[in-house]
This record gives C-alpha cells, sequence and structure tokens, in this order.
C-alpha cells in the first residue's frame, strides 16, 4: 500500500493566481518596521522562485512511473501551484530589489548552487532534497497560518502573499512525499538528505539575509545576534518547529499525519477577492 493510499484524508488541491503587486507605499522593513525580520522574510522569498522550478523538475521526472490517477492529477496541480507560486515571488523580489535590496547578485549564487545540485545528484537524490524543503515550507506554513503574532506583523499587502502561498503549501504538502514512496524512494536517502539540507538551507538564509542587511548599512553583529535571537530564543519561531520537524525522521512518517486541514478554509475565504482560482 502507497503512502498516497494510507492517508486518505486530505484537502483538495487547487491552483489560484494571486497577481499581486506590491504597492511603491508599502516599506521596505514590511515586516514589523524591523530590518532584520524583514530582511530574513526577503531572503526566503529571493530563494522560492529557483528553488519552486527545482521542485517541479524533481518530481516531474518521475511522472510517467505513477499509476494511481489520484496521485497524478494531484501531481499536475503540485506543479501548476508551485509554478504560480516562483512567478508571484519573481514579482515580489522585483519589488524588494526596487527597495534597494540587493537581488540579482544573490538570485545568482542561488541558481548556481541549484544547478551544481542537479550535476551532482541523481534523479532519486533530488527528489529526496524536494522532500526535505519542501518538509520545511510545510512546517513554516503552518506555523504562519496558526500564530497571528507572525502573520499580522507583515504589511498587509505582503501578509496576503505569504497567507497563500502558505495555504497552498498546506493543501500540497505530501504530493512530493507520495510520488517518492510510490516510485520506490528509501528510508535512508530520505533522511540523510535532510541532514544536509537543514545545514545548508539555514547557511544560505542566514548569509543572504546578512547580505541584505549589510547593503543598507545593519549588518553589524549585535543586528544579526538580536535577530537570531528572537528567531531561536525569544519568541523563537524556528525553535517552536523542531518537534515537528524531527516527525520527519521517524521511519513511518507521512506529511499528512499533522493534520491541519482546518486552517485552510479561514485563509482560503480572506484571499477570495484576491485570487484567480484554477481547478
Amino acid at each position: 500500500m502507497t503512502a498516497h493510499a494510507a492517508v486518505l484524508s486530505r484537502p483538495a488541491i487547487q491552483v489560484r493566481r494571486l497577481g499581486l503587486k506590491i504597492s511603491a507605499s508599502v516599506p521596505k522593513h514590511f515586516f514589523a518596521d524591523d530590518p532584520f525580520l524583514s530582511a530574513f522574510y526577503a531572503a526566503m522569498s529571493t530563494v522560492f522562485p529557483d528553488g519552486e522550478r527545482f521542485f517541479i523538475d524533481s518530481v516531474r521526472h518521475y511522472q510517467k512511473e505513477l499509476s494511481d490517477p489520484n496521485l497524478i492529477s494531484e501531481v499536475r496541480k503540485f506543479i501548476g501551484q508551485e509554478a504560480h507560486h516562483g512567478q508571484e515571488h519573481e514579482a515580489f523580489n522585483e519589488w524588494l530589489e526596487e527597495k534597494g535590496y540587493p537581488i540579482a547578485p544573490v538570485l545568482k549564487r542561488v541558481q548556481e548552487g541549484l544547478n551544481m545540485a542537479r550535476q551532482r545528484l541523481g534523479p532519486r537524490q533530488q527528489l529526496a532534497m524536494t522532500l526535505a524543503l519542501e518538509h520545511f515550507t510545510a512546517i513554516m506554513a503552518n506555523q504562519f497560518l496558526t500564530r497571528p503574532e507572525i502573520s499580522e506583523a507583515l504589511h498587509p499587502e505582503i501578509r496576503a502573499l505569504f497567507s497563500w502561498h502558505a495555504v497552498e503549501e498546506t493543501e500540497h504538502k505530501a504530493v512530493a512525499y507520495d510520488v517518492y514512496q510510490a516510485t520506490g524512494g528509501g528510508y535512508w536517502n530520505r533522511v540523510l538528505m535532510m541532514v544536509q539540507i537543514t545545514m545548508l538551507f539555514w547557511m544560505r538564509i542566514t548569509a543572504i539575509t546578512h547580505a541584505y542587511l549589510k547593503s543598507e548599512g545593519n549588518g553589524g553583529l549585535m543586528r544579526m545576534l538580536r535577530g537570531g535571537w528572537w528567531l531561536v530564543g525569544n519568541p523563537g519561531p524556528l525553535r517552536r518547529l523542531i518537534p515537528e520537524y524531527l516527525d520527519y525522521f521517524r521511519p513511518g512518517f507521512h506529511p499528512w499525519q499533522h493534520d491541519n486541514r482546518a486552517l485552510i478554509a479561514p485563509f482560503q475565504d480572506e484571499l477570495q477577492d484576491r485570487v484567480i482560482a484554477r481547478n
């Protein structure tokens, strides 16, 4: 029995286009007027477009091997959602560059890193890399949707972007995992890749955050330490993710064992005036 068959209870995946344009009047420090936290969210957005394309390619590679019609349908919708995520964050990244964030050189390094992964890793390892990063986005999306003290600190226009993204990451959080399981992916490849990706991903996000702060003269050690304490100390949103992160290492883990379907509907209602739905 595949993981997809074993876990039946999951929301429908709906492909939507947000088409959001951030106003020029939105301040550069869009997260609680805080340079560090704004740079941190800008860093996350910077890696999304090329990361989403990597995810699509790694899942699409195995598309022809699938036999479950439900999973085949979910893969198509996963690809649709991820493609729109890349487009929306590219638009947001353009806005960030207009605000003075040095996006272009950072994007070049992100692209070089992902191209290196494509050259050095086989298809199975690339899919395992996608699983690891999809788990990060799923548990961070869950936190964004359940902790208003985080989401409400964002400027409303940018909160709409991240809310939409979080809803869709929740809807499709198991698709890459189910493809991996259905095509014979093993436990050790999955968890060893997670260990590597954990280190590389957070090193990259930290470096990008620092580069953005440094570009505006805020890259000092104390600024980084205070921002890091906010993330892992108090209130510590990254620290609070640890139990869900560690669940990934259980042999019987499946993303929908974290059942947060009930979170989606309220945010769908909030965003319905902004999105163009495509089933």
